[in-house]
């Protein structure tokens, strides 16, 4: 501990729980930006972090950043994300992470750890899925220890509709499909984990999530955390599909993903949060936000 991490993304959700959890155990935190004066910056600036410019799209700024740089944990937006920048797509998603992966290697990192998504374990034919399978896929042709990490469903990207404090929790699935979910505070919490041992994790990838759900089921648990009952409505997806095709694309493909391995997880962090638990912990404050 005490050597340097960058942090790329760590302005955002899973960077910036990363760059928070990497604090707490005793890391130094690089964490790059292309705006050092946002208030999200300044927060980690506040809290430890050594905040750095760097641009994903200059090579220069990404080998100033990773000087010295013992690990580095890469994460790209998703190109249906709200918060990507203008213009952003499928290509400028693996044109990020190749380059930063490339700095990483030249810099001589000792371990690269790559966030990922759960279906990117095999190409799929969805755009938004394969950006990531095909950054891994440069990653194995890298001489650079890597870990790649595979989240499944974000637990905090479930509750963006204020429609919820109304009794509606609308989602694009079947209501009594099972799906695997995850807290974005536990995906930092398992790269600290892995960056603290390198022998046990580098070269490996590892599929996590935190509980299994259905739509129904977690409707009935925001119905508890609220007070009041909240039904299920699925969203057609004909309905995603004439707004928003990319993200209808990604929802009428199969999710040919690998399983997370529950228990075994909370044996490795045994804070991993159920959906009730991060309702608790973070969801009530999404909800007082909405």
């Amino acid at each position: 501990m005490g050597e340097t991490v960058v942090v790329v993304g760590a302005t955002g959700k899973q960077g910036g729980a990363t760059a928070a959890h990497l604090l707490a155990a005793g890391w130094h935190v690089r964490a790059l930006t292309r705006t050092t004066t946002s208030a999200a910056a300044q927060a980690l600036a506040a809290a430890g972090a050594e905040v750095v410019f760097a641009d994903m799209d200059d090579p220069f700024t990404l080998a100033q950043a990773m000087k010295g740089a013992h690990g580095v944990f890469s994460v790209q937006p998703a190109p249906h994300d709200p918060g990507a920048p203008l213009g952003y797509d499928v290509e400028t998603e693996v044109r990020w992470g190749r380059a930063v992966a490339d700095a990483a290697a030249s810099a001589g990192v000792a371990h690269f750890v790559y966030a990922s998504l759960v279906e990117a374990a095999e190409r799929t034919g969805v755009a938004s899925f394969d950006s990531k399978w095909e950054v891994e896929r440069h990653l194995s042709s890298l001489d650079l220890p890597t870990t790649v990490l595979r989240p499944a469903t974000f637990m905090d990207g479930l509750v963006v509709s204020k429609d919820v404090l109304d009794g509606s929790f609308a989602h694009l699935l079947d209501p009594d499909t099972k799906y695997q979910l995850i807290g974005v505070d536990d995906i930092g919490a398992f790269a600290a984990l892995v960056f603290a041992d390198p022998a046990a994790y580098a070269g490996r990838s590892l599929t996590i999530a935190g509980d299994e759900r259905t739509p129904r089921e977690l409707a009935t648990v925001l119905g508890r955390a609220l007070g009041h009952p909240v039904a299920y409505h699925q969203i057609p997806l004909a309905l995603i599909r004439q707004h928003d095709p990319a993200l209808a694309e990604v929802f009428a493909a199969p999710s040919p993903g690998e399983r997370a391995d529950v228990p075994a997880l909370r044996a490795l962090h045994p804070g991993l949060m159920t959906f009730e638990q991060w309702l608790s912990r973070h969801g009530r404050a999404r909800l007082a936000e909405l």
